[in-house]
């Protein structure tokens, strides 16, 4: 392992796992790691591998996506990039995570692994797209892309849209 990296190792179960060696640059984006860092850089120690069980990230796609958020984000700080190229970036991001399967399943555990990982930009970054994604759809159209089902009745959906009629004004 290289003196300026620290190592994430992806568990699948107790004996399956996946290591992915992550410059500490790179891995101070997440204030979850950059904290594990910073404990094993206070003491003394070289930092061994930051365990990730599989529920907290589903997938070597989704961790790869994350880290190749952060690479970028942590070399755009340390070189000239301007906010321009970055908001292009950061776009282009959002529609890989997006187009990534059918059912943006991916999309949504990078959004899970970004709050785990507490990478507050990527985090804003994905829920500013859901909220923009979402914005000007019905109800209806919400419940289809999402696939909810509608289990209220009639009258409980009326009831429901009188409390809250203001929001459709």
């Amino acid at each position: 392992m290289a003196a300026n990296a620290v190592t994430l190792r992806l568990f699948r179960d107790e004996d399956v796992y996946e290591d992915f060696e992550v410059e500490n640059m790179v891995a101070m984006e997440s204030v979850v790691l950059k904290n594990f860092i910073d404990t094993y850089t206070d003491t003394g120690m070289e930092p061994l591998r930051f365990p990730i069980l599989y529920g907290n990230i589903k997938s070597r796609k989704v961790l790869e996506m994350v880290l190749d958020h952060c690479k970028f984000h942590a070399h755009a700080k340390s070189n000239t990039i301007s906010e321009e190229d970055v908001k292009i970036w950061d776009t282009q991001f959002v529609e890989r995570a997006l187009s990534a399967d059918k059912n943006q399943a991916t999309f949504c555990h990078i959004l899970l692994a970004a709050n785990f990982l507490e990478i507050r930009d990527l985090f804003d970054l994905l829920c500013k797209a859901s909220a923009d994604f979402l914005e000007h759809k019905s109800v209806e159209e919400m419940r289809q892309m999402l696939k909810i089902e509608n289990d209220f009745s009639e009258e409980e959906e009326e009831a429901i849209m009188r409390q809250t009629e203001r929001a459709y004004a």
